[in-house]
């Protein structure tokens, strides 16, 4: 059976880590995205006493912004790869960092399960995951995240958009591009496209609030959503 995103190819990953590779592997654009992760955030609240979920953390492209701007022992990310969070953890982080990041605050989880991490969370993010994702995979996410989230906490999640009344079983050409060449989303191959309805009856199934947030400067127009616990 195929896997529904090149990011469970567990081998694959752990090959470009061995190259070297961390940063590419988790798709480029390393310094602009990291650096917009945390403007964005800032942007919408987030404090230095605020504790920060990012899922999807990768090899820390955000976290390694993120634990200077927190306070010690508030950053905390999960990813399907343990590799890619090695690699970040060794090669992204200084040693003063590392002091403010204890290692178990990175977890390695395929199902978005969140017991291994202490406490709750008052803002969570996850930067082109759903992009990568089947639908009841969101699903799942959005439900594990919101379990965690203080009240009025928010998760924030980029993913790609048709517009309404379009067809899901086309592919849909959304404005971005990849080293020039034109991004082609698709209903049942990554990446993956929804329609804004997906999200606010997944927001429902939840109990959660949902707001589109829009544009808000991702070089690939990639836009962005938000679910808030009431």
């Amino acid at each position: 059976m195929s896997m529904h995103s090149a990011y469970y190819d567990d081998e694959a990953v752990a090959r470009e880590v061995a190259a070297g590779r961390h940063r590419e592997a988790i798709g480029g654009l390393w310094d602009e995205l990291g650096h917009l992760q945390l403007d964005f955030l800032k942007s919408r609240g987030l404090a230095p006493s605020h504790r920060l979920l990012d899922v999807g953390c990768g090899s820390l492209r955000l976290g390694r912004l993120a634990v200077d701007y927190l306070e010690p022992g508030h950053y905390f990310g999960i990813d399907l790869s343990d590799a890619l969070i090695q690699a970040g953890y060794e090669r992204e982080l200084s040693g003063p960092q590392r002091a403010r990041l204890p290692r178990g605050h990175l977890v390695a989880t395929a199902d978005f399960d969140l017991a291994a991490l202490p406490g709750d969370f008052d803002i969570a993010i996850a930067q082109s995951v759903f992009t990568h994702l089947p639908l009841n995979h969101v699903r799942r996410c959005v439900a594990k995240v919101a379990e965690r989230l203080v009240p009025g906490g928010v998760f924030f999640a980029t993913a790609w958009l048709v517009p309404d009344g379009w067809p899901l079983t086309e592919p849909c050409p959304q404005s971005g591009a990849i080293d020039g060449v034109p991004i082609i989303t698709r209903d049942i191959a990554d990446p993956y496209h929804y329609r804004l309805d997906d999200f606010a009856r997944i927001a429902d199934d939840v109990g959660v609030d949902f707001h589109p947030v829009g544009a808000w400067g991702h070089p690939r127009s990639m836009p962005m959503l938000a679910f808030s616990r009431p």
